[in-house]
């Protein structure tokens, strides 16, 4: 048994190491179940239109009025200084809704251009869509509605990372002041996603 043990590690692939990142990776990288989603800038997205690019992918509501603009800031800001290193240039930002109620594809054209002209946003047109599409991500969201017409939206801090294959490939998570606030800093994200980049190129994902 020994032997055998000893021989099947030998001929075993070594499996190489990931490097660290704020956040976590998808080994391997995940496929995107089927879904159709509205973009206010370009066609339909659907997993066949994802490929040949990167996707970083934001979500909240336009409506937000403290962690949504702060998250775009950031990674408008984590854009311009990836644009300056040129390198790993095809990288698309992207602003999911999870109120598509209020979000039309009129009040994201108004919306995101002012954190950065290359958002573009993204709004499923049905339940069936945002469910899809958000189980396969991992997006933590509710829309509530009170008697009185208020309505009520929660939803989780993080942000994914599609590979060039239309794939899952990490979760990037915000960091924790000693407060308690949550954000992302431009330059982690920045070097977690250069991370990502170069052992992707090297080991040919």
């Amino acid at each position: 048994m020994l032997l055998v043990g000893l021989a099947l590690w030998v001929i075993a692939p070594a499996v190489p190491s990931l490097p660290a990142i704020q956040g976590a990776w998808l080994m391997p990288a995940q496929p995107l179940p089927a879904f159709r989603l509205e973009q206010h800038n370009g066609p339909v997205v659907t997993p066949d239109t994802l490929p040949g690019d990167w996707h970083l992918i934001s979500y909240g509501f336009t409506h937000c009025p403290d962690i949504c603009p702060t998250t775009l800031v950031e990674m408008a800001r984590f854009k311009r200084a990836l644009d300056r290193q040129s390198q790993f240039t095809d990288l698309r930002l992207h602003f999911y809704t999870v109120d598509p109620g209020r979000d039309s594809l009129a009040q994201l054209a108004d919306y995101l251009p002012w954190f950065h002209d290359q958002f573009s946003g993204w709004r499923a047109a049905s339940s069936q869509d945002a469910e899809a599409f958000e189980s396969a991500l991992g997006i933590h969201a509710s829309v509530t509605r009170d008697e009185q017409g208020s309505v009520q939206v929660t939803h989780g801090l993080t942000l994914f990372l599609i590979n060039n294959d239309g794939r899952l490939q990490a979760v990037l998570e915000p960091t924790r002041t000693l407060t308690g606030r949550l954000h992302f800093e431009p330059d982690r994200l920045l070097q977690d996603y250069l991370t990502v980049r170069r052992w992707a190129n090297n080991h040919q994902l």
